[in-house]
């Protein structure tokens, strides 16, 4: 059994430590809970002001449990900690016929982050680490706007489905728009959306983009198109600050489900990416071999599509899922060329107790295999919500091939189970094993960081199962935990441990 390898290393968590650890989670899990029932019976009136005018909001408790590989011999080798964090939000929405406005702040604060976890050589044991690495303080927090926008209707103005906003907004490449259809939304947003540009929710901080987006919305398509710049953010408390050394010009026309095919939902995507910030690029070219962004910048172009359906049967529902991108231009001073592709299939029964759904994803992505030939291939992921794809985030979707099983069971109908089985292995051996969320900050860390494969390919096993539930509309929990198994490449790179454990319990309150 697997539950019975897992011994999570407790070397700087007492037991007096997590009994408080312990009762601080049951109190706020009550205290929110008495809340949400306050915000449930006055709802309307606390969050609705007028008919042009409301307020809303959101307050997050997460405590994580890290146990990962650990390299030897290393310095700063902890490779065993937890951390705390708490994100806030309050937001108010002025709504007209011919404009939207909305501004949101945010407050982040990360506690108890290791600061002997950075190891070298290694790198960072765990996300702790790396939030530590990039705020260079145990317990770091900050308050700054996350959103703050004007959205421009011409409706009103005989253009029908028209739409331009402009100012520091969320953004979800792949959703575009939403059918309304819960199952159907929420495969894309599990298995689509964000995959290259996102961040908003996938990691504590977040990310917001400043820019504009302008969109053409009909029954039958939607047309978007943007340019955008990201802000600080995913590892970095400093969420206010924007990263102008990094253009994004995006486009996307989307064909919207039944418009084409029955069940069927088809986009078509550009996204041209510029980033000359200062820092050092990771590939897998030696460390003197590799230039600086402000001298030689990356200059990548991306095309992409996806498909999307869902079709009901007699017994249940048949999905369908293909992704795929490629991508060309220039890597400093590489020609880059790369792709990447995602194939899934499920079904789900829906007469059977629990609901249970089956799901089968191949996905991979191309890596160089050779540093030799001034030509870059491995797939880059520009600015995602990695951790959606990477829940256990030891690797992420660059130079990797993710065989997996996806089992799904509903015992209540605001209750999900998830569990996960995947075989982990590299595309190119003469590449790295990549991990990392994107740009955090515009200058220093590159976003990315990788391994040596050692000239092997297995990168391991990866067992992960989570449980959510809704209590109401306000209030949800979450719980996750995943064991990792690792193959010959992270034993090549972390001879002390060669398995890990991610614990993470959440509590979210929104009004």
């Amino acid at each position: 059994m697997i539950f019975q390898k897992v011994k999570f290393h407790q070397k700087d968590i007492s037991v007096t430590g997590k009994l408080l650890r312990l009762l601080i989670i049951y109190s706020a899990v009550c205290a929110l809970l008495q809340t949400s029932k306050v915000f449930a019976q006055e709802d309307k009136a606390f969050s609705q002001i007028n008919k042009y005018f409301r307020i809303n909001g959101e307050m997050m408790g997460v405590y994580e449990l890290w146990d990962f590989f650990r390299p030897e011999p290393a310095i700063n080798n902890n490779n065993s900690y937890d951390l705390w964090v708490v994100r806030a939000r309050l937001g108010a929405l002025l709504t007209t016929s011919f404009v939207d406005g909305y501004v949101q702040g945010q407050y982040i604060g990360l506690y108890g982050l290791p600061d002997n976890a950075v190891a070298k050589p290694g790198g960072p044991l765990g996300l702790g680490a790396g939030y530590f690495q990039l705020n260079q303080s145990t317990n770091v927090s900050n308050i700054y706007l996350n959103q703050g926008y004007l959205n421009l209707k011409f409706d009103p103005l005989g253009l029908p489905g028209a739409s331009l906003k402009a100012g520091r907004f969320a953004y979800m490449e792949g959703m575009e728009y939403s059918s309304g259809i819960d199952k159907f939304d929420g495969l894309k947003q599990r298995r689509i959306a964000q995959r290259l540009i996102g961040g908003f929710n996938a990691v504590y901080v977040g990310r917001s983009f400043d820019g504009f987006s302008a969109i053409y919305d009909r029954p039958e398509f939607n047309w978007t198109i943007s340019g955008i710049r990201p802000t600080q953010g995913i590892l970095s408390v400093e969420g206010q600050k924007q990263i102008s050394d990094i253009n994004i010009i995006y486009t996307a026309l989307t064909s919207k489900k039944d418009a084409l095919l029955s069940g069927t939902e088809a986009r078509l995507f550009y996204i041209h990416y510029d980033d000359k910030r200062n820092t050092q690029v990771v590939d897998n070219r030696p460390l003197v071999a590799r230039p600086s962004l402000n001298n030689e910048h990356l200059n990548i172009h991306t095309l992409g599509t996806h498909l999307l359906s869902i079709h009901q049967l007699e017994s249940g529902s048949l999905d369908a899922l293909l992704w795929g991108a490629y991508q060309l231009g220039d890597w400093t001073d590489q020609k880059h060329e790369a792709w990447a592709i995602s194939a899934e299939l499920g079904y789900q029964w829906i007469k059977l107790p629990f609901k249970p759904w089956l799901r089968a994803i191949y996905y991979q992505s191309s890596g160089d295999g050779n540093q030799k030939d001034n030509k870059h291939q491995t797939f880059f992921s520009m600015v995602p919500s990695g951790r959606i794809f990477a829940k256990f985030p030891f690797y992420n979707l660059m130079n990797i091939q993710d065989l997996f099983l996806e089992i799904i069971a509903l015992p209540t109908p605001k209750t999900q189970i998830n569990i996960n089985l995947h075989q982990l292995s590299l595309t190119s051996t003469h590449d790295l094993l990549y991990r990392g969320l994107g740009a955090s900050k515009n200058s220093g860390e590159f976003g990315y960081s990788g391994s040596p494969s050692g000239g092997d390919s297995d990168v391991g096993q990866l067992v992960d199962i989570s449980f959510m539930h809704t209590l109401n509309k306000h209030l949800s929990m979450r719980l996750y935990y995943g064991h990792a198994f690792g193959g010959s490449v992270i034993k090549n790179n972390f001879q002390g441990k060669k398995n890990a454990n991610s614990f993470w319990a959440e509590v979210n309150m929104v009004f």
